[in-house]
């Protein structure tokens, strides 16, 4: 069922237009919630070991493999896998539609893709890469500790916007949900500048306190947050709203735009920016060459890509079925699972409070 889903935007869609409120939460609708959370969880695990793994690189030697940009790209490329199981549901749609007349008058009904609802679809990429680029940023200021509970800020920024944006009105109930998360931010945000300097040794001059960089770091977090909010709204409005975008189309072009916007305009940055990797920020023919001589890394590669697409689908079908809200839920529901598989012995393949 959830195939039939995701390939067009007019089947088993829960009730309720834009502006009309939550839709409720079903048994289908749980259990892609709780799909998304598991190939989440999965996703986590996997790059974080791929980028444990050692392989050969130009000096010949044994190097880390954490290429930051392949790590992006790679996302992108798997959403891609989405563009041909879109394209093979809707044949099969009009396969039977030819002996179904209410499957053919509701495909008829259905608004045509047009070359400008794909640059429609493409947008929601340009929110993600800007995103990843800044909470990466940000991550370098602050503990990844501060940096995770800082992201729960989306929940306050997507549920702003489905309020003064889309129009869908939030019950009393959800606003005091809101308003804790917005106070719970705001206290770890406020942390590093409220942590208390080491005392002076005796005839020492007290230290100057510097807080710009832990305050640059919660900006950037924070900007990066918004960044993600406001792709997982418009991903809202475009399945919902007059475009009716099917999911799969909508996953399909956000990885063909991520994947384009990578290779031509992030790439070439990274390699003329000085940085760690032989000079650069990322050295593609290094990065090509450990992938080459090491077995292990393509199968980690390929496992990411294959778990990464599946993410994308469940947590866009988690926007499909209930809502954006949900979507950044589901985001902030991936430390909990993260550490449960951490007290159950899987902690060398986990991110660590260090990062």
């Amino acid at each position: 069922w959830p195939v039939q889903t995701i390939g067009s935007s007019a089947t088993t869609r829960p009730e309720g237009p834009m502006g009309a409120g939550e839709k409720p939460c079903t048994g289908q609708a749980s259990a892609v919630f709780v799909i998304g959370l598991v190939a989440g969880t999965g996703c986590v695990i996997f790059s974080k070991t791929l980028f444990e793994l050692k392989s050969e690189g130009l000096n010949g030697e044994l190097l880390p493999f954490k290429p930051q940009v392949f790590q992006s790209w790679l996302m992108f490329f798997g959403m891609l896998f989405a563009l041909p199981m879109y394209l093979g549901t809707e044949w099969l749609r009009a396969r039977k539609a030819r002996h179904d007349p209410a499957l053919k008058a509701a495909m008829d009904a259905e608004p045509p893709v047009t070359v400008k609802t794909l640059l429609m679809l493409g947008l929601p990429a340009v929110f993600d890469l800007l995103s990843v680029l800044l909470m990466v940023a940000g991550l370098m200021h602050i503990s990844a500790s501060i940096w995770m509970l800082l992201r729960g800020g989306g929940i306050v920024f997507v549920a702003l916007m489905k309020q003064f944006a889309l129009g869908d009105r939030l019950t009393p109930a959800m606003w005091w949900g809101v308003g804790f998360i917005a106070l719970a931010v705001t206290m770890v945000g406020l942390s590093p500048m409220l942590a208390e300097a080491p005392a002076p040794s005796e005839g020492d001059a007290a230290p100057a306190a510097d807080s710009s960089g832990p305050l640059a770091g919660i900006a950037l977090t924070i900007a990066g947050t918004f960044c993600q909010s406001l792709q997982y709204v418009y991903e809202e409005k475009v399945m919902a709203g007059d475009v009716q975008a099917p999911p799969w189309l909508l996953i399909g072009m956000e990885g063909f735009f991520g994947t384009l916007l990578c290779t031509l305009v992030v790439y070439p940055i990274a390699q003329i920016a000085p940085g760690p990797d032989h000079g650069v920020v990322e050295s593609l023919p290094n990065t090509m060459l450990q992938i080459e001589h090491s077995p292990a890394i393509q199968q980690m590669a390929l496992g990411f890509c294959v778990l990464v697409f599946i993410l994308n689908s469940f947590s866009v079908l988690v926007t499909f079925m209930l809502s954006s809200v949900w979507h950044a839920i589901l985001d902030n529901f991936r430390p909990i699972t993260i550490w449960m598989c951490k007290s159950h012995h899987l902690s060398p393949y986990l991110p660590t409070s260090r990062g």
